[in-house]
């Protein structure tokens, strides 16, 4: 799989692109790609005089933000150029539609071509992974988004000597984010696999699993002008529509079933998943360790009922929402452990992720590095 993506990376960087199965792409799927760019945001008002606070904290936000949609806009590629060959292989063509109900999903057969079965088979395996490598893919990089957009407006709401508030319509895109992500698992019942669906609709709507950014903070430098203010957010208005999202992307990762392709037993592996045989024990290693995490974890989600059933104090309550963060990293961890093959960097990513898990006297310490998901 890597030699099949590493002639992709060239194009990341690029404004105009083409890609080796499709002749090319359009502008317009062009323009769509440069959404995924941060936006600067400016605010002038006659009444009231603001000035952006902790320049270098939304420097650093951009600049996370801007790798991280270029993650996400990675991935897209991937999808757009597999999508491309699915449809020259069957001698279809895309959906000019960018409505997801008029999307018919390709059906996996190529019923003409003279191949062999063997080889017929490789292929679709091999178009298959790629497609459930974007799913996890876009999935890790947006919880991480998700995560760290959380605590960058939980630290400005817990700063109350500041007198600020978000002057740009943060919460209706959080809100978006969090009906997008629910109408995809409604619809999705009824459907089939889920990597596949959901290649299928970012196809068409690069919104789903888009984390907005959180821009447009500023403090006010005069007390005055209450009419003007009426119009700004409240950090904790913020905070309370990214938390709703998380609870979203909880479910969203829960009711992910997917099962493993492969089995350990006494070390020895049918149907290996990972790229390099030399990965074969850390793999290993890595799935013991989760599998420790998550009973520290069933056993901490015990004692949560028990805290339902008293009056919650504020330290308690953050160890919930502790507990439910580390709940999200260990089942995308897992997702990312049961794909049909997993490189080197990803298995590292991994282990990045379950070491900065700990247990200790019944509570759970989670640190908080950005660690976006490798592209390869």
């Amino acid at each position: 799989m890597l030699m099949k993506i590493q002639g992709l990376k060239e194009y990341v960087d690029m404004t105009e692109c083409s890609l080796p199965i499709c002749d090319s792409i359009s502008q317009t799927e062009d323009a769509e790609m440069k959404e995924y760019s941060p936006s600067m945001c400016s605010s002038n008002s006659p009444v009231v005089e603001l000035e952006l606070v902790g320049e270098s904290r939304e420097e650093d936000l951009d600049s996370f933000y801007q790798e991280y949609a270029q993650g996400m806009r990675w991935f897209d590629l991937i999808n757009h150029e597999r999508t491309c060959g699915i449809s020259a292989i069957l001698n279809k063509q895309l959906p000019s539609s960018c409505s997801f109900e008029s999307t018919k999903p390709v059906e996996f057969s190529i019923p003409y071509i003279s191949w062999s079965k063997m080889a017929r088979r490789r292929l679709l395996r091999s178009l298959e992974s790629d497609f459930e490598l974007v799913y996890v893919a876009q999935s890790c990089l947006s919880w991480e988004a998700l995560h760290y957009q959380y605590r960058k407006v939980e630290a400005v709401a817990c700063a109350s000597f500041q007198n600020g508030a978000f002057y740009e319509n943060v919460v209706a895109k959080f809100q978006e984010f969090q009906i997008l992500l629910e109408r995809f698992m409604e619809d999705e019942r009824c459907e089939g696999k889920r990597h596949w669906n959901y290649v299928q609709r970012r196809l068409s709507s690069k919104s789903l699993l888009q984390v907005p950014q959180v821009s447009g903070y500023m403090e006010e430098r005069e007390n005055g002008a209450r009419g003007e203010a009426m119009r700004a957010t409240e950090a904790t208005e913020v905070l309370k529509g990214i938390e709703k999202c998380i609870k979203a992307f909880w479910l969203y990762v829960q009711t992910d079933q997917k099962k493993p392709q492969w089995k350990f037993k006494s070390f020895l592996w049918s149907y290996p998943p990972v790229e390099d045989p030399r990965d074969l024990q850390l793999l290993a290693d890595l799935t013991k360790t989760l599998q420790k995490k998550e009973l520290w974890l069933k056993d901490l989600r015990g004692k949560k009922r028990c805290w339902l059933k008293r009056v919650i104090n504020p330290i308690e309550e953050s160890q919930k929402k502790e507990l439910l963060f580390t709940m999200i990293d260990t089942k995308l961890v897992s997702r990312v452990l049961k794909m049909s093959k997993i490189s080197t960097s990803q298995l590292k990513w991994c282990q990045h992720k379950l070491d900065n898990i700990e247990f200790k006297e019944g509570k759970v310490l989670r640190a908080y590095p950005c660690s976006l998901f490798p592209s390869s």
